[in-house]
């Protein structure tokens, strides 16, 4: 083994020294790693002569690297090289703020993957839902589009979410689940990106990859996320604290990649100091470029003005795991995904059932998935009020609900008491317009509406409302609105409902919805958390007998 005195003389001659940066790229070079610049420039060339931009005011323009995402992403990943010539890295953790384009990065890595190691590739890009899973893949896919030389090459097959190169064999292919986590002992993964893992409820999924990527030289296998909540149990706080002691030297690993970009942890108890330029400039590596300071500092006024929102900001902005999830529900992130619903006739949905309340609001709500031809998910609410709870509300004040009445987003139903054939009417009339799958429904009180349905042949299906039975649907829910992935036509007693959410959470990460005062009505997020805790098992339970969707 060399000395290291003697690899970096070697790494100065041979012009590569300044690509030394730590103690990791030192013990690499004892261990006969080098640098080949040639292959960085290479990479970054691929990037910037193949591909376009997709979205936004660039679409259609050459793929312009920034400068973090060629000096700190590509040319690391792709000019570290061992002895025999194969990639340095086998594993990697890049943790950045939100919008940032990790997901834009990701999808030009595997569209440059598919396109370079040889015959029968396999690329997978994978992460905790579908809709997730189908944002990496539908980047790559209009990458290929958008480029005639690399669509001469690769074919898109949407209806699968997987892109082929039928000349050798090669694919790229997207995962969703913990369904996959049986099927991929058979796969012999290239490169696997896990994306946002601090979704990931288990490890299942990640470890079974893990492990069948060992199998190729020169296989990669990349996680790019935000920070989560503070959860010990879970696979991204492990890769999480990896960083952190690769990054202070108390690990010193050179099989391993990592980026870290976060404020500092002071920034966690002190929200005056998240309002430091500083600070930004740590977490938020495309400052200047596609996100405006401007823009970050009217996020921190607006959280400084509103406690809830403060861990919203230190977790997506600065990069910071939070302890919980206090005022549950991000009400910007919400209020941003609102305009004119398209028409929804014929497409695949979830329901969910509220009745917690005879005497006053009750909710049917329906959530509709991202599809090829719409990549946003939609909610359709329906709300029920008994005529004489409407003026009591109106008499002690809440004059909303009168106006709520009268603009349609509140259906009188009975007079002191719930009359559920309203209610049944709406649902039946949906049963006939959407391809509803499945009803969810608070079972407490409901026999008046679950019994007929059930009778009727339709798919409903009671869940507990306890922390258990209503996790996963609350999760997926929230981290859905954080995202901006979840849209809406602004009804505002659905967003009411929403803003009066708390959270009632146990340290083993189980969560469910709860009021801040007894006279605030969550009954809408419940039923939207039904809902979508449908949808979720059911579109799991969909890929259970194969990897692919």
């Amino acid at each position: 083994m060399k000395t290291l005195k003697s690899a970096k003389a070697k790494a100065k001659r041979e012009g590569w020294l300044k690509f030394v940066r730590n103690e990791h790229d030192e013990l690499a070079i004892r261990e006969g790693c080098y640098y080949d610049e040639e292959g960085a420039n290479g990479a970054v060339a691929f990037y910037e002569q193949y591909l376009r931009h997709t979205m936004g005011i660039h679409a259609g323009k050459p793929f312009k690297l920034l400068p973090w995402q060629k000096d700190d992403i590509i040319e690391p990943l792709f000019g570290w090289k061992r002895e025999d010539g194969t990639n340095r890295f086998k594993k990697g953790f890049v943790w950045c703020a939100k919008k940032q384009g990790k997901s834009t990065i990701s999808a030009g890595l595997a569209v440059l993957y598919l396109l370079t190691q040889g015959n029968r590739a396999e690329i997978y890009g994978v992460a905790h839902t579908r809709e997730q899973a189908g944002i990496i893949y539908r980047e790559a896919a209009a990458m290929v589009n958008s480029s005639p030389p690399i669509a001469g090459k690769l074919k898109v097959l949407d209806s699968k979410k997987r892109i082929i190169f039928p000349s050798n064999g090669s694919f790229y292919q997207a995962l969703a689940g913990e369904a996959c986590a049986r099927g991929v002992e058979g796969i012999n993964p290239n490169l696997v990106l896990f994306d946002e893992i601090h979704a990931q409820r288990s490890r299942v999924l990640y470890d079974a990859l893990a492990y069948a990527s060992a199998a190729r030289p020169n296989a990669m296998m990349l996680s790019v996320s935000t920070v989560g909540v503070a959860d010990r149990t879970l696979i991204w706080w492990e890769q999480y604290e990896y960083t952190q002691k690769m990054i202070d030297g108390t690990i010193v690993d050179p099989n391993v990649f990592c980026f870290l970009a976060q404020a500092d942890a002071e920034c966690q108890d002190d929200f005056d100091k998240c309002g430091e330029p500083e600070q930004w400039r740590k977490a938020i590596p495309s400052l200047g470029y596609t996100v405006q300071e401007e823009t970050i500092e009217q996020h921190y006024l607006e959280a400084k003005n509103s406690p809830a929102k403060q861990n919203a900001f230190r977790r997506y902005l600065l990069n910071l795991p939070t302890a919980g999830i206090e005022k549950v529900v991000n009400m910007q992130c919400w209020n941003y995904c609102c305009e004119d619903m398209p028409d929804l006739a014929g497409r695949e949905c979830y329901g969910g059932l509220d009745l917690a309340s005879h005497e006053d609001l009750s909710c049917y709500v329906l959530w509709f998935p991202a599809t090829e031809q719409d990549p946003k998910a939609w909610v359709l609410p329906w709300f029920f009020v008994p005529s004489a709870k409407i003026k009591e509300r109106e008499a002690n004040g809440m004059a909303f609900y009168r106006q709520w009445k009268d603009e349609g987003h509140i259906h009188e139903a009975g007079g002191q008491r719930l009359d559920p054939q309203p209610m049944l009417d709406v649902v039946r009339a949906t049963l006939d317009l959407y391809d509803v799958r499945e009803i969810g429904f608070d079972p407490w009180g409901a026999d008046m509406i679950a019994n007929p349905l059930t009778d009727e042949g339709v798919e409903i299906v009671a869940v507990s409302q306890g922390l258990a039975g209503m996790t996963a649907g609350t999760r997926q829910l929230l981290d859905d609105i954080e995202e901006e992935a979840l849209w809406h036509d602004g009804n505002p007693v659905m967003s009411w409902c929403l803003s009066n959410c708390a959270a009632d959470q146990k340290a083993d990460g189980l969560i469910r919805f709860s009021k801040k005062h007894s006279s605030d009505k969550i009954d809408g997020a419940v039923a939207l958390a039904i809902a979508r805790g449908r949808g979720l098992a059911n579109m799991n339970k969909r890929n259970e007998p194969a990897i692919y969707f």
